[in-house]
């Protein structure tokens, strides 16, 4: 592949730039590298919680290198505690989520177009989806962009780093290190200007016994009036969706590297290194970091608001930005216009500003809505499991440099030269009012000699309880549609009744009527074939169509189409919309596909069921027709349980809610009394003595079964759990998602009866994939099994077995499943 996905951090509050543009200088040599201006650092892992933000926020807070983190993938597959976001959308969430971190630490950030396809056992696995030389050609691709003097390697490139993506991240550091430097293998045209890195590292987190290097990265910052472990810990605890709250840690703290290779001081010793720059000149002698900027830049600020938050394609939006001068010298301000951003008053583009301290310099702008504002590396189908990112060949290898990761809002970034006033300049005679004289007829700023102050266009409002809210504007359709899910479960042939709620979402400049119908597969009908409504300027409603018939065995398709003025509208986003990140939005068509399913559910099912981490499973169990009932945890005490046929746990919500902890024993009383508990899988928290009714064991690291195809054997095929109401049979584990199991019990009690064995190709069998065990007069059952996948997926056969699962209920079938047959 001839592009990466390259990544500056993007902005999404008001923020100035400080860059000094200097002449690059790429060279293939490490002598030649030995002249760059500014040190630079690369930590390379393969998720977005893989970083090492004690040694980020130390090199860059600290001053030492300009730091950047190289994430493989996007953590896609990953698990949500924060929502039931998962896959691509989880992508998203965590993506932003590293984006909050850098913010916090200071870094850049960097991607590869490697898509998180799940947890995997080896670099061999790992390649198997993600081609290697593909992958080589975008790191080496970020190496020469970024062109780090070090990289350092988050994992060891060894079994020992357990995941098979930790694996793979090591060894792309390692050969990219090797190899960013070859312009034969990795032609110039392609890849950029080459770079050869000088030394190579690797975390020593698992091995303190091979570290070469120690370093205190919880050294305290006076100006920050922090510590480097105390941003460190702000930073980490922005991945909140991977539950990495971290404590912000005063005093010593020693991070550990081992030192793998290097072009400077191979002649020492690495453990007689005192630095990762040992052998490294800081910079060139006479060249400042910040140049003549260094004590005006951090007083520049510059915000630009528009007048709505949602533009629809096509549409201008205006834009106010002001710069502020809040330094103690006067500067100089020359305005920038775009393709999609232009000055209101053209006479801007010709002059510069005279902004005069402490006060500020406001121009008006107009801002089309050229491109979706979107997940850019989701514009286009995966091929496989990479992304296929629409980036624009670069003609100039040298903008590979500055190439940010927020492609799809970089055009609606206001941008303007701003140099230092000199004593020539015309001042005005006063400055009483918020803006400062321009000059006119003034040449244009140098851009290789200017501070460059940039700023996302937001729309800006007051909440009463949160304040100042800024969000960046969203360039979207004028009519986004969608349905709720994309996929939902019905049983073939029985009767459908149910809802399916359509919103739109209207970026018209004013009420517009709407009109939206429903197509249906033949065997449904709906109660209107269409509906009219008025949706106010940058407003959401939502209307509801009710579905009844009956459809075979199979997939169906239900597709909504909004129409206004003889245009129709098929696509529409999601919004994903968490405090601790920017907002952002998912696009998809406006259809459900409705998977048939030949499953029998008894009609005296009636399950209470307590959500669990990314948890899905509830919403499928009512499209099957099973009635459900949601209790929080905190509701555990007071609620009746025993109304329930069945009570569900979903998974890891131990790990998510102490209150379900605390009140773990009304639930093991449940099943005492004659209940049947399903409890789907935990973590280690499972092991600890009350959580469960007898005890389990789960080895480190956990025991799982990684391979989606990967074969189940049935361990008595008359177990009632695989006769009653469904007869399970080896098909029904086919066309399962991602994985089979996971977190599976090692050992357990023998009271606990085994249902099924699986394991991945070449490691022993586990049998802690379902298991029942009698329990006072009732049931517990627990499973490991990832059914919080398969369901919301649709899997057919991972709906029917669950649907057994829950069906453990009546006396004589909790004697069967207690016994050993029926």
């Amino acid at each position: 592949m001839k592009r990466a996905v390259l990544a500056l951090v993007a902005m999404t509050v008001v923020a100035v730039s400080q860059r000094v543009h200097a002449q690059d200088r790429a060279g293939s040599s490490a002598c030649g590298n030995c002249a760059a201006d500014v040190r630079r650092v690369l930590v390379i892992g393969a998720h977005p919680d893989d970083e090492d933000t004690q040694l980020i926020a130390w090199l860059q807070r600290g001053g030492r290198a300009e730091t950047a983190y190289l994430s493989l993938t996007r953590g896609d597959g990953g698990q949500n505690l924060i929502g039931n976001e998962l896959g691509e959308q989880l992508g998203i969430i965590r993506t932003e989520e590293l984006f909050a971190a850098r913010r916090v630490d200071g870094a850049h950030q960097f991607f590869t177009r490697a898509y998180d396809f799940g947890f995997s056992k080896s670099a061999v696995e790992t390649y198997a989806h993600w081609p290697k030389d593909s992958l080589l050609n975008d790191v080496v691709t970020v190496v020469r962009s970024w062109r780090p003097h070090v990289i350092v390697a988050i994992f060891s490139g060894t079994p020992r780093d357990g995941h098979g993506q930790h694996q793979v991240s090591a060894l792309m550091a390692r050969e990219a290190y090797e190899s960013a430097g070859d312009t034969v293998r990795f032609p110039v045209k392609t890849f950029g200007p080459a770079w050869t890195p000088l030394k190579l590292y690797r975390h020593a987190w698992f091995s303190p016994t091979a570290a070469t290097l120690r370093i205190n990265v919880g050294e305290y910052n006076p100006e920050l009036r922090r510590s480097y472990a105390e941003i460190a810990g702000e930073s980490r605890s922005q991945h909140r969706s991977q539950g990495f709250g971290a404590l912000q840690r005063r005093g010593v703290v020693w991070d550990q590297f081992a030192r793998e290779a290097s072009r400077v001081n191979e002649s020492t010793p690495a453990a007689a290194e005192r630095s990762l720059f040992d052998g490294i000149a800081a910079r060139e002698p006479g060249i400042a970091s910040n140049g003549p900027f260094a004590n005006v830049a951090p007083h520049i600020a510059m915000e630009a608001i528009a007048d709505r938050q949602n533009l629809a394609v096509g549409d201008s939006a205006s834009v106010l930005v002001t710069l502020y001068n809040r330094s103690a010298k006067a500067v100089r301000v020359l305005p920038e216009g775009t393709e999609n951003l232009r000055l209101a008053a053209s006479g801007l583009a010709r002059s510069s500003t005279i902004v005069l301290p402490d006060s500020s310099f406001q121009w008006q702008m107009y801002l089309k809505g050229t491109t979706l504002s979107r997940p850019w590396w989701l514009a286009q189908p995966r091929s496989g499991d990479l992304f296929v990112p629409a980036l624009p060949r670069l003609q100039d290898p040298a903008g590979w440099r500055d190439i940010p990761e927020d492609v799809r809002n970089r055009h609606n970034v206001v941008t303007a030269l701003v140099t230092l006033a000199t004593p020539g300049d015309r001042t005005p005679k006063a400055n009483t009012g918020r803006e400062s004289a321009a000059s006119g007829g003034q040449p244009q700023v140098a851009r290789s000699a200017a501070l460059i102050a940039e700023a996302p266009v937001v729309y800006r409002f007051v909440d009463p309880v949160r304040g100042d809210i800024q969000r960046p504007i969203a360039v979207t359709p004028e009519v986004s549609v969608t349905l709720d899910r994309p996929t939902e479960l019905a049983r073939a042939g029985v009767q459908v009744d149910r809802f399916f709620n359509v919103t739109l979402r209207s970026a018209f400049t004013k009420a517009t009527p709407i009109t939206v119908s429903l197509s249906l597969p033949s065997g449904l009908t709906a109660d209107s074939t269409s509906r009219t409504l008025t949706v106010d300027s940058a407003g959401t409603r939502t209307l509801t169509f009710r579905v009844r018939g009956k459809v075979p065995e199979g997939i169906h398709q239900i597709k909504a189409t909004a129409t206004v003025a003889g245009r129709t509208y098929e696509t529409g986003y999601v919004p994903i919309d968490y405090g601790h990140i920017a907002p952002q939005r998912i696009y998809r068509p406006s259809q459900v596909s409705l998977r048939a399913v030949d499953v029998n559910v008894p009609a005296s099912l009636h399950v209470a069921y307590v959500r669990g981490v990314g948890d899905n499973v509830e919403p499928a169990l009512e499209q099957l027709g099973i009635p459900v009932t949601l209790i929080e945890p905190r509701y555990i005490p007071t609620s009746d349980l025993s109304k329930y046929t069945t009570v569900v746990v979903g998974p890891r919500a131990y790990e998510a809610s102490k209150e379900l902890i605390d009140n773990n024993p009304y639930l093991l009383n449940y099943a005492k009394n004659g209940g049947t508990l399903v409890v789907q899988y935990g973590q280690y928290e499972m092991t600890r003595p009350g959580m469960m009714p007898y005890p389990i064991s789960i080895s480190r690291p956990h025991d799982r079964v990684t391979e989606e195809t990967a074969p189940i054997t049935i361990l008595d095929s008359s177990a009632v759990v695989l006769r009653q109401p469904n007869t399970i049979r080896a098909e029904d584990f086919a066309g399962w998602v991602q994985e089979r199991g996971l977190y599976m019990p090692r050992t357990f009690d023998e009271r606990y009866r085994p249902i099924v064995a699986l394991n991945d190709p070449g490691e022993p069998v586990n049998r802690g994939g379902i298991m029942v065990a009698p329990y006072g007069k009732g049931l517990y059952v627990y499973t490991t099994l990832a059914f919080f996948r398969q369901l919301p997926a649709g899997v057919p056969g991972a709906s029917r077995l669950f649907v057994n699962l829950l069906s453990l209920s009546s006396e004589q079938t909790r004697r069967a499943a207690a016994g050993v047959g029926n």
